[in-house]
């Protein structure tokens, strides 16, 4: 049974899955009816690696969202990540139509349509196409040239580009799902729109989504996104390094997050010498692990993805253009400190968010108070967005909407960036114990699976240059995002 009441969207992370459906209030604001959260294996740096795992896991959360709900979910939004998501942009023009110069909406209809039609080469999609700016007779730049007098009218497009065979894998997942991908976006354009406030976007600022996997990020300015890039770097790392001092995997979690700092000089004085104790089955296997040694390996790693971070900001080139700083979510902005980390490394104004409340209703604001679903909430937004969505006049309950999402409007032009190499940052070195005065006890926790870090090669650049035609500048583009991998260390 079909109706135009609710979207639902599914978020595929490195170490879980994410279910959400959600309905549009009378004001516009979103009602999040629910969301499930489930561990998954079989991702990695967002691409399936083990599509049973995947399908497997996906399945078990969608089944417990149409259980809660009273529904049976057939489409969603779905967010992505991956180290194959590249930014590249490029530039074209067409003649302004009208006898007395005047440009109308046909003239950047026909501009917009130029882009659309653009095929990437063989083994590249292009996921979104971003228009930047708009020039009139190559001299008066304006957002808005509806209105405005000129006999040639240029664009710049921002271009955002996936690896074909990773997103092949994912629509055979979700083939095997029975569920229709209404759209894919980047899980850095989610957390973008659910956590950066409109003053944010306007003066410039980074959000920077720390998963388990890999770290997102997305810069906006003047309200316009400029910037997508993904680092195959996230939290995970730090999991292996704990484990390579023999701290067994189930207890690696609770232990960097419960008693962990992302700075080691801010460790209160009286846990300096102290020491955490692991229980094992047997006093033999015991462990033990000084704060101030785990805040050394969380601190090497983390400093290892603010670099990177801090690379991607400068490769955009809008390090000088943002007037609000660095907004940090995703499950890696709740270790403790870590915001003490970015701003002291970036010089940034730092902030740690989770979706903003002034976009979703009351009750809303209170289920999505979290960074870890910051994407899956902002796959949410972006789907209301995109949808015909009608308004409903309350929430979604079991039996009053059983249906399917709703038939998204055309879709606006997208943005995108240019590429880089991926990063790999150096293994953390080993801490040396230190003497122990107490002890604190850690239960048992799930270990999450550990993430393969990248080095970046910094020698790259890029330059940005305008092209006379849409194909042949493209083909300098393409042919650039994709020669860097041979350059790459593993």
């Amino acid at each position: 049974m079909e109706n135009k009441r609710y979207i639902a969207a599914i978020d595929f992370g490195s170490g879980k899955v994410t279910a959400a459906a959600g309905s549009k209030d009378p004001d516009g604001k979103l009602n999040v009816i629910d969301v499930v959260t489930r561990p998954m294996e079989g991702m990695s740096c967002g691409e399936v690696i083990n599509i049973e795992q995947v399908t497997a896991a996906v399945r078990g959360a969608v089944a417990q969202l149409e259980e809660d709900l009273g529904i049976k979910i057939t489409e969603a939004y779905a967010g992505i990540s991956g180290h194959d998501i590249k930014c590249a942009d490029s530039s074209y023009f067409v003649y302004v139509s009208g006898e007395d110069h005047e440009i109308c909406e046909e003239d950047v209809q026909r501009l917009h349509e130029s882009m659309t039609s653009l095929q990437p080469p063989e083994g590249i999609c292009i996921l979104d196409r971003i228009p930047q700016k708009y020039v009139i007779d190559s001299k008066e730049e304006t957002k808005q040239p509806v209105g405005r007098f000129g006999q040639q009218l240029e664009a710049t497009f921002n271009f955002v580009l996936g690896n074909r065979s990773s997103l092949e894998r994912l629509n055979k997942a979700f083939t095997r799902l029975g569920i229709t991908p209404r759209r894919l976006f980047t899980n850095a354009q989610a957390s973008a729109a659910s956590v950066l406030t409109e003053d944010e976007k306007e003066l410039g600022a980074a959000i920077v989504d720390i998963g388990a996997g890999c770290t997102d990020i997305c810069i906006w300015q003047d309200n316009i996104m400029r910037y997508v890039a993904m680092l195959p770097i996230g939290s995970n790392a730090i999991n292996r390094d704990i484990r390579s001092i023999a701290i067994p995997d189930r207890f690696i979690e609770k232990l960097k997050t419960t008693h962990g700092y992302a700075v080691a000089n801010h460790i209160p004085d009286d846990k300096k010498t102290q020491s955490i104790k692991i229980k094992g089955r047997t006093p033999r296997e015991n462990k033990e692990i000084s704060f101030y040694n785990l805040a050394q390996i969380i601190e090497a790693r983390m400093m290892d993805i603010v670099e990177n971070v801090l690379d991607e900001i400068r490769e955009s080139g809008y390090a000088d253009k943002l007037g609000s700083g660095i907004v940090l979510t995703g499950g890696g902005a709740l270790l403790r400190d870590i915001d003490v980390l970015f701003r002291e490394r970036t010089k940034y104004d730092i902030r740690i968010g989770s979706s903003c409340p002034e976009l979703m209703n009351e009750a809303s604001a209170a289920k999505a108070d979290d960074p870890t679903l910051s994407s899956a909430i902002g796959l949410l937004l972006l789907g209301i967005e995109e949808s015909a969505l009608e308004a409903t006049d309350s929430p979604l309950t079991k039996q009053e909407h059983p249906a399917a999402p709703a038939q998204p409007r055309r879709q606006p032009e997208p943005k995108t960036v240019k590429p880089k190499p991926a990063p790999q940052p150096e293994p953390a070195p080993a801490p040396s114990q230190d003497d122990e005065d107490e002890d604190t006890d850690i239960d048992d926790v799930p270990s999450p699976r550990p993430a393969d870090p990248v080095k970046r090669d910094p020698a790259k650049e890029k330059e940005r240059k305008k092209k006379g035609g849409l194909f042949g500048g493209l083909k300098k583009i393409f042919t650039d995002v994709f020669d860097v991998v041979d350059d790459d260390e593993i």
